[in-house]
């Protein structure tokens, strides 16, 4: 089954995003000038260290290579939406705006061979209007869109938070979810275009969601393993799922976990997830989850409490874990805080 898509690109200037809702209220940006330059408050300590940014970010991401942390900002209509890096010397600086892409709602980031960026767009639940994929190639912005008039439960339709790249570093899998009187979510697997010229994008569902038991509903989380399979959170079910090589069988993972969201692979394999009170029942806390065997265990960090963790993102080198917390104003506080598995 394939859903084409269309794209709209953009060579931009200008710096996150939310939670799982489209409920925010974002603020107008003038912390980000037009030559691409950023600025952030922040403070230090023998336990960590925490900045703020102007707006909301959701998905980040670590690039050893260049030993930065990629993220999104999303500030809202009246512009400042951008795709931002930061560093220990330089802070953070925009690498691209996002502002051509109406209703901007970035998700999990991965990187491609090539050196791009790929993000989910989760945006609205119409097809057409601005679902779909965002590539950053330095300051170029394309869209990969969902095709107008595309309206298949599986496929048409649906929001995205989660996207990573499968075992083979280049196939691009994003979990997927149409609300309506119940939730209906699957895994997706993405193709963008290729070759001189080329403007759209495939994508086809990899894991039917009617293939479980209990069909899976609201999913986030999604991380792919060394050997082929995948851990997918389901919010509606409060549960977490391994999902085979072949995306044609599920079997639980973690039976009881409230209101699972956006997960962080570590080296080893295990994951960790935020919480907090952005979802009813969660606890204000960061979980480990154990690959081998499901085991989760609530993790403390001195002197750090949290409102509500989205996106993390962690450097093995510097043993630095960076989490976003949304905390529950117009600005996400990220919080680095000393991390060793």
């Amino acid at each position: 089954m394939r859903t084409m898509f269309l794209a709209l690109t953009a060579s931009l200037i200008a710096c996150g995003s939310n939670n799982n809702t489209t409920s925010d209220a974002p603020i107008a940006d003038a912390a980000h000038d037009a030559t691409g330059s950023g600025s952030g408050s922040g403070s230090g300590s023998s336990n960590g260290s925490s900045f703020m940014i102007t707006g909301f970010a959701n998905g980040l991401y670590w690039d050893g290579s260049a030993s930065a942390l990629y993220f999104t900002e999303k500030v809202g209509s009246a512009g400042g939406n951008a795709f931002c890096k930061w560093t220990d010397a330089k802070g953070i600086e925009v690498i691209a705006s996002l502002d051509g892409i109406t209703g901007v709602d970035p998700g999990q980031i991965v990187k491609l061979s090539d050196g791009s960026f790929i993000t989910p767009q989760f945006s609205t639940a119409t097809a057409g209007a601005n679902n779909g994929v965002i590539q950053i190639s330095g300051s170029d912005v394309t869209l990969y869109l969902e095709a107008a008039g595309s309206n298949n439960a599986q496929v048409g339709n649906w929001r995205s938070v989660g996207l990573v790249l499968g075992s083979d570093g280049q196939t691009i899998y994003q979990t997927a979810f149409v609300k309506g009187t119940t939730f209906i979510g699957d895994i997706l697997e993405t193709t963008l275009g290729s070759g001189s010229g080329s403007d759209t994008a495939a994508q086809g569902v990899f894991f039917d969601n009617s293939t479980t038991p209990t069909p899976t509903g609201k999913v986030i989380g999604l991380v792919a393993n060394a050997d082929g399979t995948f851990i997918l959170g389901d919010q509606t079910n409060n549960t977490f799922l391994k999902i085979s090589a072949d995306g044609l069988t599920s079997t639980t993972f973690v039976a009881s976990y409230t209101k699972p969201d956006m997960l962080l692979q570590l080296p080893n394999g295990d994951m960790l997830d935020g919480g907090g009170a952005g979802g009813s029942g969660r606890a204000q806390a960061i979980n480990h989850i154990a690959l081998a065997d499901g085991t989760v265990t609530a993790l403390t960090f001195t002197g750090f409490t949290f409102t509500y963790v989205a996106g993390m993102a962690y450097d093995p080198v510097g043993h630095r874990l960076f989490v976003d917390d949304q905390t529950g104003g117009s600005n996400d506080t990220f919080d680095i805080v000393p991390y060793n598995p």
